[in-house]
């Protein structure tokens, strides 16, 4: 059943918000991984995460857009021209992207102009210097994200029920993949990208039900590999790892994985502390966080192999942190690959690379 689901809703990732709609439901989509979703489920709308849109060709973007904007974001945007995403009742936008934050003001002046008709943009404003006066004002940003939702307060404790059900199963499936009995990295992560974008009572229940059959009956041998930086738009570079012989047994930065972090936020909690939770998340672009730090410990975390670090061209934050990540984990005897100024398509020759890298590594297991 969940492979099914995957597969269906991977070919068509707008088909259950179309349907939802059609039946007379709001629809709202929203893009990245720091939107607090517990927000859009007590508006009484479904969430769709954009972020899971197939790749598409971008001629259309391609008019408004400059190069710098992630390709991600154009894809995005592409739908959004073509009319694609005309069912939903608003798109949110997260400041705390750089793309995505741009993508705001060209919507908001492509509608303001008639250019286009497409649902209307809402900036999540959310702040992530750790300061006080940083925390004070995304405390007001998700309050007044709440107010133009229409939000019901009253909801709060089941929408953050129903996101902590997912966060508890999501961390259940990523401690299942470091384990002694590994998950099979390429469909994990179609997994995690399909969750956002389906039912998510029903999805929750098959992947629950999907995870007690699998837990411990399956042993993938060769070398665990960890694979942090930008977000491909497919699990193409985990297949190549399996291609080498290897298993992405982790990733590290804005993946699906992270589309629901723990901790849990307090069920009978309120705006205030759905905003805390946002504002401390630490995996995004924008985190003010020790990121080669973060990656050894992940990377102790999961007893991985090797490490992966894989960066698109568009890619202005991240990229500062490749040095230290190299010299951290080449200090802690942990091979590392780096990869920058990548094609986000992986048209280059990352695949080739990668398959050699995992290769390399098969004297470590």
């Amino acid at each position: 059943m969940l492979e099914k689901i995957v597969a269906n809703t991977l070919i068509d990732p707008l088909a259950a918000g179309r349907t939802y709609c059609k039946a007379g439901g709001t629809v709202i989509g929203y893009v990245g991984s720091e939107i607090p979703v517990e927000l859009i489920i007590a508006a009484g709308a479904m969430p769709i995460q954009l972020s899971g849109l197939m790749p598409t060709n971008s001629k259309l973007a391609d008019e408004y857009l400059e190069n710098s904007f992630a390709p991600m974001v154009r894809v995005i945007t592409n739908h959004y021209l073509q009319g694609n995403l005309d069912f939903l009742r608003y798109i949110i936008l997260p400041r705390s992207n750089d793309s995505a934050q741009r993508l705001y003001y060209y919507l908001c002046e492509l509608r303001r102009s008639k250019r286009t008709s497409g649902p209307e943009p809402l900036i999540y404003d959310l702040a992530k210097i750790p300061r006080d006066i940083s925390r004070s004002y995304s405390d007001w940003a998700t309050s007044k994200l709440a107010s133009e939702l229409e939000t019901n307060e009253a909801d709060l404790p089941y929408a953050i029920s129903l996101r902590n059900r997912r966060r508890r199963l999501f961390e259940a499936v990523n401690t299942t993949r470091i384990g002694q009995h590994s998950l099979q990295g390429s469909f994990i992560d179609r997994v995690f990208r399909t969750a956002d974008l389906y039912d998510a009572d029903m999805f929750d229940r098959v992947l629950s039900d999907w995870l007690n059959k699998n837990q411990g009956n399956t042993i993938i041998q060769g070398p665990r590999l960890l694979l942090s930086g930008s977000v491909p738009p497919d699990e193409r570079l985990h297949r190549a790892v399996e291609t080498g012989g290897g298993n992405v047994v982790s990733e590290l930065g804005d993946f699906p994985c992270f589309s629901a972090q723990m901790p849990v936020i307090p069920e009978e909690g309120s705006i205030s502390d759905i905003a805390e939770h946002y504002y401390s998340m630490t995996h995004g672009t924008r985190s003010f966080v020790d990121r080669s730090k973060i990656t050894l410990s992940c990377a102790r975390t999961a007893t991985v192999d090797g490490v992966i670090n894989w960066l698109i061209e568009e890619e202005e934050a991240l990229v500062w942190d490749v040095p230290s990540q190299k010299r951290v984990l080449e200090t802690a005897g942990i091979p590392i690959l780096s990869l920058v100024r990548k094609r986000w398509d992986a048209s280059d020759d990352v695949i080739d690379d990668i398959i050699s890298f995992t290769k390399s590594l098969g004297d470590r297991v």
